[in-house]
This record gives C-alpha cells, structure tokens and sequence, in this order.
C-alpha cells in the first residue's frame, strides 16, 4: 500500500529477442478526512442533543441530523453515521449510538390541614424523590401557613420530572361564649348563652351534668336543682373545613334559700302558735343562732338549734315574759360556702 503522495512507477518489457520498452504511470494517493463522531450517548426523552463534528464543508450526519443543530430523539436507540468527504472523493465514516430512556410520571397529593396538625407528603412514580423546602419524602412536617412545594422524582435510568404539591393551612375557628345568666340557684338553675364563636359551621354543647348534648346555635340549659354544685361548659366549634376549637368555662348553681318567721305568736298553753320558730331552707343546720331581746336590749333567749324555737319565757330566770314586741337577730351560714348571713326583726307575744 503506498503512502499519501504521488509515485512514478516505470514498467520495461522485455521480447524474446531481448529488445525492450518502457512506459511509466503516475500514481496520486490522496489523504481521507478524519472523521469522530463522539461517544455513544445516553439521555432522558426530551433532552435536547447537539452533535458538534469537525470537518469539511461536506461533512454530513444521516437520520436527518444537522450538525451543530439541536434535535430530539424518540424512546430506544438510534445509530447516527457521520460522514466526511474531500474534493479528491476520498470519504470515510464515523459512527454513534443515542439511547434515549424514558422519564418518570411524578405525581403528589394535595393536603389540607388544621394549625397545629402534621402532614406528610410522598412522592409517586419514580425511584428516588427530593422536595423543596427542606421536607422529606414521606416524612412528617408541621407547615404553619399555605404552601405550594416542588417534588423532583428520578427513576433508574437517571431521569426526572417534577410536580407540584400544594398544603393548605385551613384557619382555626375561635370558640367563645358568655353565659347569660351567672346567679343560677336550685330554684332557679336555667340559662341561656350567647354564642360568640366565629368561623365555625357546627356546635358541640357539653354542660358537664350529665345530660345530653347540645348542637344548637345558642342552646337554653336547665342544670340540676336538687343541690349547688359547679359544673363545666364546654363548646366545641368547627369550621367548614373540619378544624376544632374549644372553649370551657364553668357556671355555679348556688343553693337557694326561703326564710319565714312569724310576726306574732301566743304561748298561752292553747296547743296551737306557742313556739316561735323560724322556718328555714338552704342554710346549715350547724352553723345557727336565734336571739331574743327585750325592749331593753337584754339578751333573753338563745338557742344553736334549728328545731328549738322561743317558748315566751327568760331563760335566765326561768320565767315567762309579757306580752309585747321583742327583737330577733339570726346569724345563719348556708350550706353551699362559708358565708353567713344575720336577719334582724320583731316579734309580738301575745296571751
């Protein structure tokens, strides 16, 4: 094989007389074009190739490739030839392979939630997944406020797509009331309330009695009569979008108390309105005092039991009063605190 260049080769013929000739002939052998197309190639469906060759001006790539243009490819892999020519027609060919794999179909559900709530949010149809804002994959988080957030999911084949991801932060509703009535007593131990509640959609009444309850907008309750107790209310409010908010606060029923004492009375032996007693509800039955006073202010009868009243006489003396009006004072405490209350007034004795 001759190298690149141009040789003179000289042929003699010799006859069977020996007579001889020559001719000669000239043979050019012209250089061929390097030609390197490039490594065999892998990239994502989608990613635009550039095939940059240097050459001639009759360099040329087949499958429609333009060189120095950028171009996609479909799924699988595709053999690109490069050839390149000088004008001598000498030629030569180079040859490349483009796999291009697919990529993956991220997806990621929307979340809402209520303050104070976690939420967790995956990614879906890749292998690996990052996410902006700091969070992890399939890990629980805390937002405070509404955000929208990026998944990158990449599969085995190293491509990846994005989606997006949005947590809303629903506000809370805020859970208030006043009770109506604040002087609730066993006589009289219903009240209503105002419901001052806002953002919210539902209500829950519990009144910490008992009974059953309540999801009126503004219920009307009766609690227990039959003795002073505290009881808790408790509402419960939600919003149209599911977030709960409470509210306690708590009402006293006080037990009632009635009172009479009899303006006159005859302890005259007759069987009938001897005694003067008081008849007393609501108070305790260990903690009372009854005073008797003359006009004088004396101190004449005394007693620490509700069931002993005053049978008209001076218990000091042993001896039975006059006919006239006297003074009672009754120190009394009830049976619900440590409060005491004194009543003060008359009484006529009459024979």
């Amino acid at each position: 094989m001759q190298a690149i260049g141009t040789m003179t080769y000289t042929l003699t013929g010799t006859d069977i007389k020996s007579c001889t000739n020559t001719d000669q002939v000239v043979v050019v052998v012209n250089p061929i074009p390097v030609v390197n197309a490039g490594p065999d190639e892998i990239a994502c469906l989608g990613t635009p190739i550039t095939y940059s060759a240097v050459g001639t001006a009759n360099l040329f790539w087949d499958n429609g490739v333009v060189n120095n243009v950028p171009f996609t490819q479909a799924l699988g892999t595709v053999v690109y030839t490069l050839t390149d020519s000088f004008s001598t027609g000498c030629s030569a060919s180079d040859q490349v392979s483009l796999t291009v794999h697919p990529n993956p179909v991220v997806t990621a559900e929307n979340k809402s939630i209520c303050p104070g709530e976690g939420v967790i949010l995956s990614g879906a149809g890749a292998n690996w997944y990052t996410w902006t804002g700091g969070i992890q994959d399939g890990v629980e988080f805390f937002p405070t406020q509404t955000s929208e957030y990026t998944v990158t999911g990449t599969n085995n084949f190293g491509c990846s797509a994005t989606a997006l991801a949005k947590v809303t932060v629903h506000p809370l509703p805020i859970a208030n009331f006043k009770i109506l009535d604040l002087s609730l007593t066993t006589i009289s131990s219903g009240t209503g309330f105002d419901n001052l509640s806002v953002g919210a959609s539902t209500y829950d009444w519990s009144f910490g009695d008992g009974s059953a309850n309540s999801n009126e907008f503004e219920p009307f309750h009766v609690f227990p009569d039959q003795q002073a107790g505290s009881y808790e209310i408790k509402l419960s409010v939600t919003s149209p979008e599911g977030c709960i908010d409470d509210s306690v606060k708590y009402v006293y029923v006080f037990q009632d108390y009635t009172i009479y004492v009899p303006n006159t009375f005859t302890p005259d032996g007759s069987g009938k309105n001897e005694i003067f007693k008081p008849v007393m509800e609501g108070f305790d039955e260990n903690e009372y005092t009854l005073y008797i006073f003359n006009r004088w202010g004396e101190l004449i009868f005394e007693s620490h039991d509700m069931n002993v009243g005053w049978d008209g006489t001076y218990s000091q003396h042993d001896e039975n009063v006059q006919d006239g009006v006297y003074t009672w004072e009754i120190i009394v405490g009830f049976k619900d605190s440590a409060d005491s209350k004194i009543f003060v007034g008359h009484v006529s004795l009459l024979k």
